[in-house]
């Protein structure tokens, strides 16, 4: 069973590199059965996929840490159509209805109150969007404006509570945190020399009980999901993490 962090690990290695791969050809799946024209990332061995999906262009991955007994599903969206866990030379890039783990013919369905952009479920878990072309902001990638109950940072080894934001600091980030210009994690990646530097794991808890874990960069003051703190947010956070170690 993976810890937080090493899903959280295993994301950006998702988002840096579209998994890692062993070989590239315009091949089909095993069998001699050719695919559509188009690349194929070919894996030989056991792959260890992180569980995403893509749906109207949108990257979405698996919230398995949070509590969504109290989210509602609403109107069915669609669904699964291709698993790349089924194959050994998937197509990349990943198509409307792909999934990496998840079933085909699993349902996807909108959750009330957010926007399909946002959040999906697939049978009974949920899906957040990670990588939106059209967002132009973090509320447009996640849809939290006016949702977040309570900041807090967490434990990167078992994502245990270490210390909540006092309600001030609190207000301030919940407020200006969904105002970030959002930007795609590849390019984020690239501009931070592939994520180095000191990282620090958040966990906004949002009205309805689910929760959304996030990572601060220290050294670019970046939040992945992703973009760049405006200076009054990161010393704000920086204030915030010091109240871990004070006595």
């Amino acid at each position: 069973m993976k810890s937080p962090r090493q899903r959280l690990l295993a994301a950006f290695i998702l988002m840096m590199t579209v998994l890692m791969l062993s070989g590239c050809m315009r091949e089909g799946v095993p069998g001699g059965m050719p695919e559509k024209a188009g690349p194929y990332k070919c894996y030989y061995g056991d792959v260890d996929y992180v569980s995403v999906l893509r749906w109207n262009g949108i990257t979405y991955m698996d919230n398995s840490d949070g509590d969504i007994s109290g989210l509602k599903t609403g109107d069915k969206v669609g669904k699964i159509r291709y698993r790349k866990a089924d194959h050994t030379c998937p197509r990349d890039p990943m198509q409307d209805g792909d999934a990496t783990l998840l079933e085909v013919g699993t349902q996807l369905y909108e959750v009330k109150g957010y926007k399909a952009a946002a959040r999906l479920m697939a049978g009974d878990r949920l899906y957040e969007a990670t990588d939106n072309p059209s967002a132009r902001t973090l509320n447009d990638l996640l849809d939290i404006e006016g949702k977040i109950k309570t900041v807090r940072f967490v434990s990167g080894m078992d994502g245990s509570p270490l210390k909540d934001f006092t309600p001030e600091a609190s207000a301030v980030f919940i407020r200006e945190y969904p105002k970030l210009k959002y930007v795609p994690f590849r390019q984020l990646a690239k501009e931070t020399k592939q994520w180095v530097g000191d990282k620090y794991w958040l966990e906004l808890e949002l009205n309805d009980g689910s929760s959304r874990r996030m990572v601060y960069n220290a050294m670019f003051a970046a939040f992945q999901p992703s973009g760049y703190a405006t200076p009054e947010l990161a010393r704000l956070v920086e204030a915030q993490r010091k109240l871990i170690y004070a006595q």
